[in-house]
């Protein structure tokens, strides 16, 4: 066998770090900055005219804030960015971008804007995050006995770009693994892959890949661009942002008329009564409701979340897109819920796109931008194709034969005495093959993950392969109707943290759904330098998936 070496640059290339305040965005990891090049262009209009800047820092403040997250937990367990708007001339306002790419903070003159976290769900609901459902795989079906044995622990089909809970004795904080991120200095941009979390130990299994941009557009105007990919056979199904506020920083709520005027909208609690105004279709507003700390004060500060008037138009819908909203005002969170449910039908294998916007402002103002910004909401599914989808080559370098290889910038997959082989993303020679930058319609991802008890790299299309995991007891009996769907299942724990998610190499394509005749693809299986360490897990072989030379 060969042994084979991924030449993995430490400053960037693992887990592309984005670049610090004040460094060009071309100093990024070109092959990383390609794989975040997939987000459609936005027309939205930005609003530079008064002096300012964005930064992204990588390190969590020393000073601290007194907000109130709850006292046992710590800020630094989450923290991985802050995302900044500066100025001298309006007001300044930033992110704090958690370790699974959501927003856990939002923090500007208004003080702390997002809800205190619980222990046993640490930034994991009060956030504003990306969520989906595979709403087949809720086991429905399952015995309602107690719950260490079925439904409300192992049936989880939920999908939290935050990660999971930490409900079970002991447990930390595990969030989604970042798989790519960069910062564009110039663009005021911060994009961020993570492959998304079922928030409980499972026998369902996710193939999300969340893409989210935040970019500063000037003025308290903040755009989120998420593209979603599922890679699992099943479909999913209520797309959309999940999050919220402070009940006690922004007690109130408005949602805006389809003419642009708004109106008093508090619900007293999320998912009660949804007759008495909990829940709204978009195209019964003007795109967008907004919280606030006096709703009939249009000085008084507000955030508006801006998700459009119509996002049913292309695509298959199972019914109109809606907002919900509602609080817990009469519980023990301090938590006002804003979510969109965009209920699509989902064909596995399609990338899809929802852009929506955050306003921070005076309500009046607050009312005057989201209106203008309404028409640029959107949803609808990509066609990413082999023709429009760029390629990310990988060369084969041999040490020893010319080539100055580092090994402190390396990390080693395997080593034996004499020839090692390495797999890089810098020129040399003619490439050994190419892979997909983006998710083409149909592909699967390629991870580079690394066990942590050997050590050992290993590349594979299952995020799960080599994941802490147990046999799932099956709670029917043979000849039961359910029993062969939860025979031979695997629960699995990824917050356990037996492997390392270090990042995406970029997509590939199913052997089955190429045209074989008008690409030069070759078996994975034939490329030595992936193969020898290619872990199927539960997924397809190397022989079955093919590159491009």
């Amino acid at each position: 066998m060969r042994v084979s070496v991924l030449n993995i640059i430490l400053l960037g290339l693992l887990v592309a770090g984005a670049p610090l305040p004040g460094v060009a965005a071309e100093q990024s990891d070109p092959a990383q900055v390609q794989l975040l090049q997939l987000f459609p262009k936005s027309a939205a209009p930005t609003c530079f005219e008064k002096q300012s800047e964005t930064v992204l820092e990588k390190s969590l403040a020393w000073w601290a804030r007194d907000k109130k997250w709850h006292p046992k937990l710590d800020e630094n367990s989450v923290f991985h960015a802050t995302l900044q708007h500066r100025s001298t001339t309006e007001r300044s306002w930033e992110l704090g971008i958690g370790k699974g790419g959501q927003i856990y903070s939002m923090y500007s003159t208004f003080g702390e804007a997002m809800a205190p976290s619980q222990p046993d769900s640490q930034w994991n609901d009060e956030v504003w995050q990306f969520t989906t459902i595979y709403a087949n795989l809720l086991g429905r079906d399952l015995p309602d006995i107690p719950a260490d044995a079925t439904r409300m622990k192992f049936a989880n089909a939920f999908v939290h770009q935050s990660g999971v809970y930490t409900k079970e004795k002991g447990s930390k904080p595990f969030y989604s693994p970042i798989l790519a991120e960069h910062f564009d200095e110039q663009e005021r941009s911060y994009s961020v892959l993570s492959w998304g979390q079922i928030p409980s130990p499972s026998i369902n299994r996710s193939g999300i890949l969340v893409y989210t941009k935040y970019r500063d557009l000037g003025a308290g105007v903040i755009e989120m661009t998420y593209v979603i990919y599922n890679f699992e056979d099943e479909p999913m199904t209520n797309l959309g942002p999940w999050g919220g506020v402070r009940t006690s920083v922004f007690p109130e709520h408005v949602i805006s008329n389809p003419d642009g005027s708004y109106r008093y909208f508090t619900p007293w609690a999320y998912g009660y009564d949804r007759h008495d105004g909990c829940r709204v279709n978009f195209e019964d507003t003007g795109g967008w409701a907004a919280v606030t700390a006096n709703a009939d004060n249009p000085y008084s500060h507000a955030i508006g979340v801006v998700f459009g008037k119509q996002l049913d138009k292309k695509g298959d819908h199972y019914n109109k897109p809606r907002y919900d909203c509602g609080d817990s005002r009469h519980g023990k969170r301090d938590y006002t819920v804003q979510a969109t449910v965009i209920n699509i039908k989902d064909k596995p294998g399609t990338p899809h796109m929802l852009r929506m916007y955050f306003v921070i402002d005076t309500l009046e103002k607050v009312a005057a931008k989201a209106n203008r910004l309404a028409e640029h909401a959107d949803y609808e599914p990509l066609v990413l194709t082999e023709a429009n989808t760029p390629l990310v080559p990988l060369y084969e370098i041999t040490e020893g034969e010319g080539n100055n290889v580092g090994l402190t910038e390396l990390q080693v997959i395997s080593d034996t005495a004499g020839k090692r082989t390495f797999l890089s993303r810098k020129p040399s020679g003619k490439p050994v093959c190419r892979v997909y930058a983006w998710p083409v319609n149909g592909s699967v991802p390629l991870f580079l993950m690394r066990n942590r008890e050997t050590k050992r790299y290993f590349v594979t299309t299952d995020p799960y392969a080599q994941c802490a995991s147990e046999p799932f007891k099956n709670p029917f009996e043979p000849g039961h109707e359910s029993y062969a769907k939860y025979q031979n299942r695997t629960i699995c724990r990824p917050y356990l943290k037996k492997s390392d998610w270090v990042e995406l190499l970029g997509f590939v394509m199913p052997k089955d759904k190429v045209d074989a005749s008008k690409h030069d693809y070759v078996p994975l299986s034939d490329i030595p330098a992936i193969a020898d360490c290619f872990d199927a897990g539960e997924k397809m072989g190397a022989v079955k998936i093919v590159v491009l030379r």
